[in-house]
């Protein structure tokens, strides 16, 4: 799944539609999504936004929302399509090595990425950084999930290297918050080892 097959499209208003080869799904600003086609015509316009993680296709519209299909693949987690829509600059994750620790923050537009998120759906879901090393025991030649962690209140975390996590290279991944009607976009960092 790489999500280069599904098209994105955006209301003057924000409400997004992903369509699959026949099917489309809409993503109201509030409320459940639903199959069907926007309310109002598409005014979206196909814009980059760069150092984006995962992201195969992303719009801009006229009233100031970006909008993003990203695809969601940390190791050891099956792949799935995630739609960011958000105003003002997107989330950040950053990720530092000291040879025993790995440790970042995590933020949204200056605010601590933490807690827990609602889905679309509404079911709450905790926010985690998921940790990936390169060349560590588990595969010598890829990528192996190492573990989530859950950010403290001030969007910081910090791990422990286990001596089979040292790997050559490391990278942190983390879900954007869901607040109202702004689906943070996930984002990404690397670092090598010392």
């Amino acid at each position: 799944m790489n999500g280069t097959h599904a098209k994105l499209a955006a209301d003057a208003t924000g409400e997004a539609a992903v369509t699959w080869g026949a099917t489309t799904f809409v993503v109201p600003l509030q409320g459940q999504g639903f199959h069907g086609s926007l309310p109002q015509p598409d005014v979206s316009k196909l814009g980059a936004v760069a150092g984006l993680a995962f992201t195969p296709v992303s719009v801009r519209t006229a009233g100031g929302w970006t909008l993003a299909l990203q695809v969601w693949a940390p190791s050891g987690q099956p792949a799935a399509i995630h739609l960011a829509r958000w105003r003002g600059d997107p989330t950040q994750v950053t990720i530092t090595d000291t040879g025993t620790h790995l440790s970042g923050t995590a933020t949204f537009q200056g605010k601590p990425v933490t807690g827990s998120s609602p889905t679309p759906s509404g079911t709450e879901l905790r926010e985690y950084v998921y940790l990936d090393c390169f060349g560590c025991s588990a595969d010598p030649s890829g990528w192996s999930a190492m573990l989530g962690v859950a950010t403290k209140a001030d969007g910081s975390y910090s791990v422990l290297l286990r001596p089979n996590w040292m790997g050559s290279k490391y990278r942190a991944s983390i879900e954007g918050p869901n607040i109202g009607a702004t689906l943070a976009p996930d984002a990404q960092a690397f670092a090598n080892a010392p």
